[in-house]
Parts: C-alpha cells; structure tokens; sequence
C-alpha cells in the first residue's frame, strides 16, 4: 500500500482548493503527491442507434497538459518540499481517481468543478468517488475555513464509524490536534408515558448517557487499534445526525465520517448521514471505508 495522496484536477477554481488542501497535507505527511487527470472522452450517436465514444482530440490533450503542468507549479510555489507525479488518463474523471487512488493513502476531490471537461461535481465525481474508493477520500469545499484545529468525527458504532473514528485518531496525532468523537442519538416520544411532563428529559438523559458511553468504547477500540494518544472528547447530541455533525463540525480542520452507518447496506452509495454532511459541511470532510467492507 503506498503511502502518496492523490488528487483530482480539472483547471476550476473548485480543483485548485482541493489541490491546495492536498499538498498540504502531502506536506504535512512528507509524502508524494499524485495529481491525476481524467481526460473525458466525448460519446457521439453512430449510424443505427447507439453511440460511440471518441478519441481525445489534440485540444482536449493540450489542456489536460496545461492543467496538469499549472498544478504542478501552483504546488512547486507553495509546498516546495513536496514532490510531485502527474497522471493523464483516458478515462471518465471518476474512474481515473478511483484507479490512481487503489493503493493510495488517500483520494483528495473538490465539490465540483468544469462542465464538460472533466466536472468534479458532487453527487457526479466527487460522489461516486466517495462511495466506491476503498481509500479514505477527502471532499474539498470551495472557500473553505481554515478550521480551530478540532477534527469532528461521527461516531454509530458501525464497522464504517470504526473505520472513520481510526482515521480521525490517526490523522489527529499527525496534526498535534484535539478529537470530538461525536454521536447522535433520537429518543422515542411515542413511547413516554403522556401524563409525566418530565419523562421526556429523563429518557433522553438515559439515551444520552448510553449513546456516549458507546462512543467512549469505540474510542478506546480505535486507540487499542492506532496506539494514537490524541486528546478525545466524547459528546452525544440528540437530532438528525448530518444536520448535527456539519453544524458542530463548521469551525473543524476536518470533519471524518464513515461512509455508510447502521442499517445501509448498499455498496455503491454514500450513506444518507454521510451524503448530508458532504453537502452542508463548511469545511473539507473525509469519507471513511471499513476495510472489510471495502
């Protein structure tokens, strides 16, 4: 497994934020980092239906190449130390991420970028990049903050949580930063009895204490599994669980979630917890695969 980070590049303002967030932490890691186009290949209808994909033109290879090289500048400017290879693949832009990112450390995307040559567009690239790499991929957002240092990660207990939680505690220890392991529990109204006006408080007391104490033995799993001794702090909250972890997560260096939780089973989407986050975060996210469940 190499230790380099790959990053996707098309020439949009959206790229260059992912690109910059990757070299740093290329920087940070004191790894090689991989800057990969996919060059699209336009279909055009064939005589009796159907249709036909056509070769680059000379165009279309120019400017992957003046891409290609303006990125490699722009890292050369600002992270000098960090060496750099270029990829130009004659493959859709997902597919030559999820190929230069197999045995990568991690996959580094924006949320969109250009129409037509190769788009980073969530939900399109970046998307399905998240949800079928069996590599942690980070979503880059445009104009992004800085962040307080805190890396946020969602915490449910599930194989894909874990996973997430090791890559946070893992990444923390890399950084000198502090972690908030945090989960999101729902009490059941329907089941409190009507007439005692203070059952709800109490049973999400109850629900709060059980999800944290959840939290906390995933916590110590991912240390047992790391050897990390980043600082932790364990926090339940009760809502929707994107809505919660995007908005305590809008001040974080990082938000790290598992790609899919509890009851999602299916192998080629994002989980909806997950999904949510990618779409409301203010800041980069990382999407994590359970190795097992790769």
């Amino acid at each position: 497994m190499s230790t380099a980070i790959v990053v996707g590049v098309d020439g949009s303002p959206d790229s260059g934020h992912a690109l910059d967030w990757a070299a740093a932490e290329a920087q940070l890691r004191g790894v090689e980092l991989r800057i990969v186009y996919g060059l699209w290949l336009p279909m055009a209808a064939v005589p009796f239906g159907g249709a036909a994909v056509l070769p680059p033109s000379d165009d279309f290879h120019a400017y992957a190449e003046l891409v290609l090289d303006n990125a490699t500048q722009r890292v050369k400017s600002r992270h000098p130390v960090v060496e750099t290879a270029i990829f130009l693949l004659q493959r859709p832009p997902a597919e030559a991420l999820l190929e230069a990112g197999r045995d990568a450390a991690l996959t580094v995307v924006g949320t969109r970028g250009l129409s037509g040559l190769g788009a980073l567009v969530l939900g399109s690239v970046s998307g399905r990049v998240a949800a079928r790499s069996t590599r942690p991929v980070v979503v880059v957002p445009p104009h992004q903050r800085t962040g307080d240092g805190t890396l946020v990660v969602g915490v449910d207990g599930s194989a894909h949580s874990d996973a997430a939680l090791r890559f946070a505690l893992t990444e923390a220890a890399e950084r000198s930063a502090p972690v908030l392991a945090l989960t999101v529990f729902q009490t059941q109204v329907v089941q409190l009895p009507i007439l005692d006006p203070d059952a709800l408080a109490r049973v999400t007391a109850l629900d709060r204490q059980r999800a944290e104490g959840l939290a906390a033995e995933a916590v110590a799993r991912a240390r047992a599994a790391t050897g990390s001794r980043a600082e932790v702090r364990v926090r339940a909250e009760a809502g929707n669980p994107a809505e919660i972890i995007a908005g305590l997560g809008r001040d974080a260096t990082l938000i790290v979630v598992g790609t899919r939780g509890r009851g999602e089973v299916r192998r080629m989407l994002l989980g909806s917890t997950s999904r949510g986050v990618l779409h409301h975060a203010a800041g980069p996210v990382a999407v994590v695969h359970a190795p097992e469940a790769a």
